[in-house]
């Protein structure tokens, strides 16, 4: 008996000295810390994971918002493209316009319109005298014109050496220089190689006989035949009147002329 308690005495003197129990609490106190380590690795690598697929998503949107901006850019160019596009169509209409309005004007203007086109230049009786100078003619001589007056035959030349006789015309009440007033009156003659066109489209050329003018414009108010030569005259009032000289000679025909008269 005595043998047995001594053993069992020894037994747990033996326990305590090598302490088996403090071991065990030892190795069951160190491994939660290990698992809390490999959790914070976790979610310090989820974490990472997390950054990255945010700045992936952040670097998509960059790539779809510069995706955007090169649409909205290429969208820009197209639309002005197709500004330009409207703007040269735009000028085509108005260029085709102008010159549609220019035969149109001569087309539905009649006789009494003052109208005559001297190559493809459209001159309205009465105008300013600075707008032949702008279709490249002049004059070798300055004047004055006295109030509400007009003056004798004057001769414009331009650099082919070509003539239009012209009547300046001062409508106001005081005296004024050639380059102040109207050009009143115009004569044309064949013979100065213009292409010359009445209202109607009436083209004024060696073609042209006293019966054609009638066949255009109708009976004139007075009319004047000669030996070689017919005068028709249309006639508004002694201030308005249209008059063509017609040589029926064949040898004379480039002194054929027609004069545009609007001193109102």
């Amino acid at each position: 008996m005595k043998k047995i308690l001594a053993v069992v005495l020894l037994s747990l003197s033996i326990a305590y000295l090598t302490g088996c129990t403090p071991v065990e609490n030892n190795v069951s106190s160190a491994q939660p810390s290990q698992e809390s380590l490999q959790i914070s690795q976790d979610a310090e690598k989820s974490d990472n994971e997390k950054s990255n697929n945010e700045k992936s998503n952040d670097e998509k949107s960059n790539d779809e918002k510069s995706n955007d901006e090169k649409s909205n850019d290429e969208k820009s160019n197209d639309e002005k493209s197709d500004d330009e596009k409207s703007n040269d169509e735009e000028s085509d209409d108005e260029n085709s316009e102008e010159e549609s309005s220019e035969i149109d004007i001569m087309e539905e203007s009649d006789i009494f319109s003052f109208r005559v086109k001297i190559n493809d230049v459209v001159y309205q009786l009465p105008f300013e005298y600075a707008e032949l100078e702008e279709n490249g003619y002049y004059i070798s001589r300055d004047g004055e014109l006295e109030p509400e007056n007009y003056s004798r035959s004057i001769e414009w030349k331009n650099e082919e050496g070509h003539i239009i006789s012209t009547q300046l015309w001062n409508p106001s009440n005081k005296k004024k220089s050639y380059e102040e007033c109207k050009i009143g009156s115009m004569e044309i003659k064949l013979g100065e190689d213009f292409e010359v066109v009445l209202p109607g489209n009436f083209a004024f050329d060696t073609e042209v006989t006293p019966a054609k003018i009638k066949e255009q414009y109708g009976e004139p108010e007075s009319e004047h035949i000669y030996n070689d030569y017919v005068t028709l005259r249309y006639k508004v009032d002694l201030s308005k009147t249209v008059e063509f000289f017609i040589y029926t000679n064949e040898n004379y025909i480039k002194f054929s002329s027609v004069t545009v008269k609007n001193f109102s």
